[in-house]
């Protein structure tokens, strides 16, 4: 891998990450992908750090695990996971802010759920196999115009690898997620938008300072502690039952009108200000 394969740039609140072979559609190597999740685990730990932005550069966001990967026989297990022996940084928000996010694994894939930081997947172009399912993992979804999907995992003969098949019925229910995941189709982004997958589609030149406008609101107006919890929320919800649900954003409301955030957004509302939210 070259040292450029992947960037990783933090700006007025946002880190952005991106896949950077645009020869390739910038397609996965097992090194990437290592780098990948160590760049979000330190967007999850760096209290600059509001919302995380992920991107390709080129044409295409990511198409999947490149084919020089999958020939040499290399299978999806562990492929990208830093070694065992590898120092992750804490997160800065843990399972003492909103439900306990323990049922999902810690890194790696699943450091974009746990991370409990906004996720936002900017889809400029096309995004096949495991590019499609690390898209997934996002919070929200904007896609380009040019974007095209595709879930490639039946045609190689494999099952939806790293979780997509949970992922994508989370997202879109049992019926359209059987469409995509047997058929393996490939899908454009108004048809993405039509089921739910993006929450929206614009043309190209728009996709990024979209994005950019988009986190910026965020990281302006959204306290830090708020947001941990309620992606905390967001995650556990369908695996909960109502009752858990409404026990713990009790609990969670009850620490959080204990802060400082809590009373600054209290008085900027009042005095008819921007928050200056300071995470505590």
């Amino acid at each position: 891998m070259s040292d450029n394969d992947m960037l990783y740039a933090v700006a007025d609140g946002v880190a952005t990450i991106t896949f950077n072979r645009p020869d390739k559609l910038n397609a996965l190597t097992p090194a990437m992908l290592g780098q990948f999740f160590a760049h979000v685990d330190a967007a999850a730990a760096d209290p600059a750090v509001r919302v995380i932005v992920i991107t390709g550069a080129g044409r295409g966001f990511c198409a999947g695990l490149d084919l020089a990967v999958i020939g040499s026989g290399v299978g999806g297990k562990g492929v990208g996971a830093p070694p065992p022996t590898a120092p992750r940084p804490a997160p800065q928000w843990g399972d003492d802010i909103g439900p306990d996010m323990g049922r999902f694994f810690a890194g790696g894939w699943n450091g974009l759920i746990t991370s409990r930081k906004p996720t936002i997947a900017a889809i400029n172009g096309p995004v096949f196999g495991w590019g499609f399912i690390l898209s997934l993992h996002c919070d929200i979804r904007f896609a380009a115009r040019s974007a095209l999907f595709n879930a490639t995992f039946a045609r190689l003969g494999i099952p939806g690898e790293k979780n997509a098949a949970w992922l994508l019925s989370r997202l879109i229910g049992t019926a359209r997620s059987a469409d995509l995941l047997y058929s393996a189709r490939r899908f454009d982004g108004a048809e993405a938008e039509r089921l739910g997958i993006v929450n929206a589609v614009l043309d190209d030149d728009a996709l990024m300072p979209h994005v950019a406008a988009y986190a910026a609101n965020i990281v302006a107006n959204s306290a830090p502690r708020s947001l941990a919890a309620i992606k905390a929320q967001i995650w556990t919800a369908q695996d909960d039952c109502y009752d858990q649900g409404f026990i713990a954003s009790d609990l969670e409301q009850d620490r959080a009108t204990q802060t400082q955030d809590f009373r600054e957004g209290i008085t900027s509302l009042r005095d008819k200000r921007a928050p200056a939210f300071k995470g505590n």
